[in-house]
């Protein structure tokens, strides 16, 4: 399961706000956007099953592993 707290950490370890990784998921370098409602969303722990693809996304753009941002 993703671990929102750990995309929120990442994510303000890096400085970026929810609708700067909203704008650097348009890119079209990346097959899916992700919208800040639906990473605040996926932080907060309402979205339980986003796409691979989605968590892939993440990870690039926060610099980090998948396995980084998975519930162990």
């Amino acid at each position: 399961m993703l671990d929102g707290k750990k995309i929120r950490e990442y994510r303000l370890r890096l400085g970026y706000t929810a609708t700067d990784v909203e704008n650097l998921t348009k890119d079209s370098k990346y097959l899916t956007s992700i919208s800040k409602s639906y990473l605040e969303e996926l932080e907060r722990g309402d979205k339980k099953n986003p796409s691979l693809q989605k968590v892939v996304v993440l990870a690039n753009i926060l610099c980090c592993k998948l396995d980084d941002l998975i519930v162990h």
